[in-house]
């Protein structure tokens, strides 16, 4: 594939909702300069997996977003796509930052690499908030809370928000409404432990979130880690419907200085993937 053909084919969306987070803090100056974690040239890989009645899911067909969406469950042992997402943190300027005093991030989805989300983060010294990947089947997590903590890490610390979202994220499998739904954010940092991960036992906070809608009540479990950030969120939408996302390696010093630095990344990917595969 060319690279021009890519950049025809790419889709790009952009979503902000932090300026509903009344708790959340977010920096007026060097966004991205005292990031910790969510540093520019970093890239995270996260796998899945999706519980539905028991039974374990992936996905056939996962695309696009709001009316254009569309996803298709198949049985875990019988995936073939081996879909996974990387979170990209490119470097970019004020004038094309997405979301204003965020931090610009890019999901991307493996195997294709023919698209990515443009979002945002929040990291500094008093909390780090993420959007989550909302690409297709996706949309579902819109309906839990978000990832976010608050520091310093203290075990018994609690916080609350809300935030309104709009009936083009709902669906049968996650919960149906009219309008505007209001989100009721409750968070606490339960406990620390040492997680087993694809990048060793690492320690982790473990944060556990819920939030209350006309829907009914989903739930968010969060594995921060203080060097790596969210390493496992584990998803439970109203409706019962499980969603898991696993960390699985994480790279720096990648160059991500524009965007065509960006898509000659992904075509890099997508070369090493086609390869693997053959």
């Amino acid at each position: 594939m060319k690279l021009k053909i890519l950049m025809l084919s790419l889709l790009v969306c952009n979503i902000a909702y932090s300026q509903q987070f009344k708790t959340l803090v977010i920096e007026k100056q060097q966004v991205d300069e005292n990031n910790q974690i969510f540093k520019t040239g970093n890239a995270f890989v996260y796998d899945y997996e999706i519980i539905d009645n028991g039974e374990k899911y992936k996905l056939s067909v996962n695309k696009g977003m709001h009316a254009g969406s569309g996803f298709e469950l198949i049985k875990e042992g019988l995936d073939t796509t081996n879909l996974k997402i990387q979170l990209l943190v490119p470097k970019v300027n004020a004038k094309t930052r997405t979301n204003k005093n965020q931090t610009e991030i890019y999901y991307i989805f493996e195997p294709n690499y023919n698209s990515f989300n443009r979002t945002g983060i929040v990291e500094n010294s008093n909390n780090t908030w993420i959007h989550p990947p909302r690409e297709g089947f996706f949309r579902a997590l819109e309906t839990c809370p978000f990832p976010f903590v608050k520091l310093p890490l203290q075990i018994g610390k609690k916080w609350s928000d809300k935030m309104k979202i709009s009936n083009s994220w709902s669906h049968e499998k996650w919960g149906v409404w009219n309008g505007k739904l209001m989100l009721n954010y409750d968070y606490e940092i339960a406990k620390k432990l040492k997680l087993k991960t694809a990048m060793g036992d690492l320690e982790c906070f473990v944060i556990n979130a819920s939030a209350n809608s006309d829907i009914g009540k989903s739930y968010l479990k969060m594995y921060y880690s203080e060097m790596y950030g969210f390493i496992r969120l584990e998803y439970t939408m109203a409706t019962g419907l499980q969603v898991n996302l696993n960390m699985e390696k994480c790279s720096s010093g990648n160059d991500f200085n524009d965007l065509q630095a960006v898509l000659s990344y992904m075509m890099k990917c997508k070369k090493k993937n086609d390869s693997n595969v053959n």
